[in-house]
This record gives C-alpha cells, structure tokens and sequence, in this order.
C-alpha cells in the first residue's frame, strides 16, 4: 500500500502547477515488488523450511536469549548486504573495497560481542529494576525490598556453590541457583490481582521488560556505541594501508626503472 502525504488543500487542488504537482511513483518500484514476490514464494521458504532450520528452532526455543539471537541474526543479514554491495560496488577499486568489507565484518562481529556482553552485565541490574517496575505497578514497595533480600542471599550461595564445584567431581557438582524477578513476581501476584486475565497481561509486561533491555542494548551498541567509536579509527587505518599499499608498488616500479 502506497501513502502519499499531500500538504495543499484540498480546495486549491485546481489551481496546482506543474511545480507542485505529485510525482509519478518510479517505474522500478513495480520490479521490485515482483522480486520481493518471488523471493517470498521460492527463496524464503527453501532457506528457513527445512530439517536443519527445524532441529535448531527445537534447540533454541526455549532459550532465555532467543531474542537476542534474532537481534543478532538481523544484523548480521543487514551487514552481509552491507559487505556484498562494497564488494560489488565498480565504482571502489579492488584494494578499498576488501578493505571496507573487513572493515565492515569485524564492526559487526565487535558489535555482536559488545552487545551480548553489556545485555549479560547489566543482567542483575535489570532484575532489580524489574522487581521496582512491579512494586511500583502494584503499589506496594515491599516486593522490591523483598526481592533485593531474596536476590542478595541467592547470589551468596551461588557464590559458594561456584566454589564448591571447582574442586568437586562431576558427580558432586550442584546446580548454582539464580532467582528471576519474573519468577518472583508471579508468585506474590495473586495478592494483588484476581482475575486470570488480568494476571497473564501483568506478566506479559513484566516479561516485556527483559525484551525491552535487549532491545536497548543491542540497538545502543550496534547503531551508536561501535559506529562512533570504530568507525573513525577503521577509515584511518584503511586509508594508512592503502597509502602503505601504494608506496610498495612506487617503490618496486621506481626499483625496476
């Protein structure tokens, strides 16, 4: 569906110029539509239906950090089409566009690291500001003080079983305990909400929140923190082994002269 944002009145539509007249979508627009349908039809499904795509999505369906995943699957379509159009750009010799390219993959693999790292380290904090959400939501502030007591002993006894299991066999190791804010928040909910409805629509926010984190994270580091910080340093250093480049092949054709 095609939206035209049209800024003159109606009433003046008689009066338009050539000037002011709506422009005539492109003619390549209708090519493009027909190469999204056949990529939906023929291409789509042949990459994402099939045994191996569904062995993995039975392995990951349940992972804490399947959304992550998808984040990071995203962007990694979105670099690879980065990468093929410097590759495929006649316009940049053959020397800058390999260049750009690893210029290119090593932000998205810096970027992938940064993120998954950050949204894991700010984990515990989250869980904290999880459980304010809630208490503040519900009104009553005991379930965060309750929570950051519950959480403080959970995180010592995860401590010494971490300690424990470095020198115990394998079948002595213990399982190290960790406590979630959702975990926590379902459990006291009932004294605040009755209605089943009601309870599963509170949770759904309260889940929302880990996806809202990742979501924050992942866009910070991938469109923010790594372009500014890599970007610069990645052109500077590209341009120094281009020039490093050409003064080898001057000074080989200043050598065979």
């Amino acid at each position: 569906m095609q939206v035209t944002l049209n800024t003159i009145s109606p009433k003046y539509n008689n009066y338009q110029t050539a000037n002011n007249r709506p422009k005539q979508q492109p003619a390549f627009s209708g090519l493009s539509d027909k190469a999204g349908d056949v990529c939906a039809k023929h291409l789509i499904p042949k990459v994402f239906d099939n045994k191996v795509i569904d062995k993995l999505t039975d392995k990951v369906k349940n992972s804490d950090n399947l959304f992550k995943h998808f984040l990071a699957v995203g962007s990694a379509i979105t670099s690879g089409m980065y990468m093929y159009k410097t590759v495929t750009n006649d316009k940049l010799d053959k020397d800058r566009k390999n260049t750009l390219a690893v210029n290119q993959f090593l932000t998205f693999v810096l970027s992938t690291a940064g993120a998954y790292a950050l949204d894991g380290y700010l984990g515990d904090w989250w869980q904290k500001q999880t459980a304010k959400y809630a208490a503040k939501s519900l009104e009553d502030p005991t379930i965060h003080t309750d929570f950051l007591k519950e959480f403080k002993a959970v995180k010592e006894e995860a401590k010494k079983i971490k300690a424990f299991n470095k020198t115990a066999s394998m079948a002595d190791k213990k399982d190290v305990p960790s406590l979630k804010a959702e975990k926590f928040i379902k459990e006291r909910l009932g004294k605040y909400i009755v209605d089943k409805n009601e309870k599963a629509l509170f949770m759904k926010r309260i889940s929302g929140m880990g996806y809202l984190k990742s979501m924050l994270v992942f866009s910070l580091v991938y469109r923010y923190i790594v372009p500014v910080m890599v970007t610069k340093p990645a052109n500077k250093l590209c341009n120094m082994y281009l020039a490093h480049k050409e003064s080898k092949k001057e000074q080989k054709v200043a050598q065979k002269a």
